[in-house]
């Protein structure tokens, strides 16, 4: 029994000294072929993402050549040079985390939740190879951002008072 004891606290003790190195052998996230499928479907994305920057990129700068003074025309141009930038800005900042993930899977720790340490589930890995959270963690990742953004927002031009009442002009 003390030996059993020892056993149980000398294995806690190796894995709180070795930390993720030791749990890692420990318990296997996934095979080497699920890594591999992994890694192929991640460079898949990656270079189907490549070209599309490269298109939008073009039709941002062609956007910036028009040259008018029709204020209908400019709205048209600053509304589409507004979309074509957030849609370069979403697929540059997913590039990064395709990134990211090839980072994780060359270092051992591709599935593992970045939060919790749990292992994110296959299925959700397959949807989204880049993930870094399990669903858990990036629902409460995405429900804290919208809790914050909501706290700052004002709606039609007024302030709300504690009481909740809508009743001063924002100047």
């Amino acid at each position: 029994i003390i030996a059993q004891g020892y056993a149980r606290e000398g294995s806690c003790a190796l894995e709180c000294v070795m930390g993720p190195t030791f749990r890692a052998h420990k318990r296997t996230l996934m095979d080497e072929k699920k890594v591999l499928k992994f890694k192929q479907q991640l460079v898949e994305e990656y270079q189907k993402l490549i070209p599309s920057i490269e298109r939008k990129r073009s039709a941002e700068e062609e956007i910036h050549l028009e040259n008018t003074e029709d204020e209908w025309d400019l709205a048209t141009i600053s509304q589409s040079r507004d979309l074509l930038h957030n849609l370069y800005e979403n697929d540059f900042q997913r590039l990064r985390n395709i990134e990211e993930g090839l980072k994780r899977l060359d270092h051992g720790d591709f599935g593992e939740c970045e939060r919790c340490g749990e292992p994110i589930s296959e299925k959700r890995l397959i949807a989204v190879p880049w993930a870094t959270m399990c669903i858990g963690c990036q629902e409460e990742a995405e429900n804290a951002e919208r809790d914050t953004s909501d706290s700052r927002s004002v709606m039609a031009g007024m302030l709300t008072n504690d009481n909740g009442d809508d009743n001063e002009f924002i100047s």
